[in-house]
């Protein structure tokens, strides 16, 4: 059984880690490990670095703005796969920082040049991997972009597992086209007021 290692403890990340601990040995890494352990059952909570250390699989579950100075803590990652949740979003919520040209998925490979950035589970929204945990089957799809086939089909499967359906997109590159759809996600949720429980699902026309 892998390890999976959660960086970030937050909306997406605690949800993220109790969705795959029905399947996988999960650590969760947190700013504040204890104030975060008494949260969690059956889940064992850890610092950043220890986290990193101890998976197979790590979840980049933050900020997009925390991302170079966790990467300082938690080293380079080399030869493991590393899913990208993160977009670039202004304060508000309601606009990217980046895009057209790049992307964070790009930047995070960038900056982990060792790892298999795989970016996925960006346009899933947290209300929505609450509802997964809960056992919902009606699930949006999970999108991935990344340039190592090995590691995509790793988190395809990952995704699939855990009740989503899952397909690859690419390259990292076209984390430039999933960002923007996490952001339209969070217009129709919030902006025009459809709620968190929504999402995109891409599937063939019969």
């Amino acid at each position: 059984m892998k390890t999976i290692s959660i960086i970030g403890s937050g909306n997406i990340g605690s949800n993220l880690a109790r969705l795959f601990a029905s399947t996988h040995n999960v650590v969760l890494g947190s700013r504040n490990p204890e104030q975060t352990r008494s949260k969690f059952t059956g889940i064992t909570v850890t610092d950043y670095a220890q986290a990193a250390k101890l998976a197979n699989i790590v979840v980049l579950a933050v900020p997009f703005s925390e991302v170079t100075a966790i990467a300082a803590t938690i080293g380079s990652l080399a030869g493991k796969t590393l899913i990208d949740v993160t977009n670039p979003l202004t304060p508000d919520f309601m606009a990217l920082t980046v895009g057209h040209t790049t992307s964070a998925g790009e930047a995070v490979q960038a900056t982990f040049p060792q790892a298999h950035v795989v970016k996925a589970f960006n346009t899933v929204l947290a209300q929505v991997l609450a509802k997964a945990v809960s056992g919902a089957k009606s699930l949006p799809s999970v999108l991935i972009a990344g340039n190592h086939a090995g590691a995509n089909a790793e988190v395809m499967q990952l995704a699939k597992d855990a009740g989503f359906g899952a397909f690859d997109t690419g390259p990292i590159s076209n984390a430039r086209y999933l960002e923007p759809l996490a952001e339209l996600g969070i217009q129709l949720a919030y902006g025009k007021g459809h709620g968190g429980e929504v999402g995109f699902t891409f599937a063939p026309v019969a």
